[in-house]
């Protein structure tokens, strides 16, 4: 494996406006970063992490925060990681963009890597205008052959991948709103062919490819860079 630029995870943890509880366990929680003035849609940003425990929404407070800055709303949502049981993972993810869909007319999902996934796949959609998929792992059964992450698949789905093709985003339909999958050429956590099969496979007008070059996985959730200014000016056509 290459050399990663990690540098994001030395940025300072951003502080939210305001954090609030969306069920009882200590994992739904839901960290808002909000500008003075809300006139766009909410972001709903899922972190990734391989859905391991150790990795929290605190890596992408940074992101958050720089969406806010430049006057997106966003609601950074920590979700369950238990291993061998997805369906939490999902039930939460669900839950919480059900929550704040109440209170917002618009919702966009950006989710990165395993974030990435899980906004693919995420089904409580109703009020979602578009979904941003940063280095998703678009194909679990590809990243089981692959051990992607020493074996992150099969601790996430506690059973072979063929056995929750409903959890796989390469085995449903395409989304019907905008989609966006954005990928680094050198990313060496999860192969930008994973994006690219998933646009293919698709084959629908909604879903598109942005392929960044000399970028690695990280990058994409670094708001020093400049894919951060590129994912601002696509939203921005989704209002």
């Amino acid at each position: 494996m290459g050399v990663e630029d990690r540098s994001v995870f030395d940025l300072e943890p951003a502080i939210p406006t305001r954090s609030k509880s969306y069920g009882e366990f200590k994992d739904q929680v839901i960290d808002f970063y909000l500008p003075k003035e809300i006139t766009k849609p909410i972001i709903v940003l899922i972190h990734g992490g391989f859905w391991r425990a150790e990795f929290d929404r605190r890596h992408v407070s940074p992101l958050a925060a720089a969406f806010a800055e430049s006057g997106w709303p966003v609601a950074s949502i920590e979700y369950r990681r238990i291993i061998g049981n997805p369906d939490a993972t999902l039930n939460d993810i669900n839950l919480a963009i059900a929550d704040v869909s109440r209170n917002f007319k618009k919702v966009i999902l950006i989710g990165h890597s395993a974030g990435g996934h899980l906004a693919l796949i995420a089904t409580e959609n109703a009020k979602v205008v578009g979904v941003i998929a940063l280095a998703a792992v678009t194909d679990l059964v590809r990243a089981e052959e692959l051990d992607l992450d020493e074996g992150a698949v099969a601790d996430f789905l506690g059973a072979p991948a063929k056995m929750r093709s409903n959890l796989n985003p390469m085995e449903r339909p395409a989304l019907e709103v905008k989609t966006l999958l954005v990928h680094g050429s050198l990313d060496i956590r999860v192969p930008i062919q994973f994006s690219r099969d998933y646009v293919a496979k698709m084959a629908s007008v909604n879903t598109q490819l942005l392929e960044v070059p000399n970028l690695g996985h990280f990058e994409l959730i670094d708001p020093k860079g400049a894919i951060f200014e590129q994912i601002c000016l696509e939203i921005s056509t989704w209002i």
